[in-house]
């Protein structure tokens, strides 16, 4: 039985004896309107028997079990990549036990050498692979988001100047020290 899962939409379909899961970053609309901010696609593929998909899950239910915390400074150090990253020691025991778990099911279903033990480490570290992608993912996000939104705003205060320079100066009134007529 094959199974795709799309990581971020959670729909499933069934097919025949591997399971997939696949995740596609599409090229990301610019905030601004153009392309200066655009982020590039990035896809990341996992396939491994359906018989793993319990124990997949229960590692990937670990990672996915932390309280993000935005801080320090953006520019300076990723914030979640860090955070996301240690996430692995943290699920190390899941992954291990969820290893173990994964050889055997393959084992009793008799398909140990079609997936060998190699490839189910491999199937696991790819995933903990993917998981710091999202972190690093999420930290390109956040400067994207705070370069379009320092744009945005010396764009705005660009055109105050301009509109405040364009006004007609007030005959009444002492621009140098606006309080001097009262």
């Amino acid at each position: 039985m094959m199974m795709t899962i799309a990581l971020l939409l959670g729909t499933v379909a069934d097919g025949d004896a591997m399971a997939s899961s696949r995740v596609e970053m599409a090229d990301t609309q610019s905030v601004l309107g153009g392309n200066e901010y655009t982020v590039l696609p990035e896809k990341w593929e996992l396939s491994y028997d359906i018989a793993m998909l319990p124990y997949m899950d229960d590692y990937k239910r670990c990672l996915g079990y932390t309280d993000l915390q935005f801080e320090g400074e953006r520019d300076s150090q990723p914030v979640f990549e860090r955070q996301y990253r240690m996430d692995l020691p943290r699920c190390a025991g899941v992954r291990a036990e969820a290893i173990s778990q994964s050889n055997a099911a393959l084992g009793r279903r008799g398909r140990s050498e079609i997936f060998t033990p190699a490839d189910v480490s491999e199937a696991f570290d790819t995933l903990g692979y993917i998981h710091i992608q999202r972190g690093r993912n999420l930290d390109a996000q956040l400067k994207l988001y705070a370069r379009a939104f320092e744009e945005k705003k010396r764009a705005y205060q660009a055109q105050i100047r301009a509109r405040d320079e364009a006004r007609p100066a007030d005959p009444f009134m002492n621009r140098e020290n606006p309080d001097a007529d009262n």
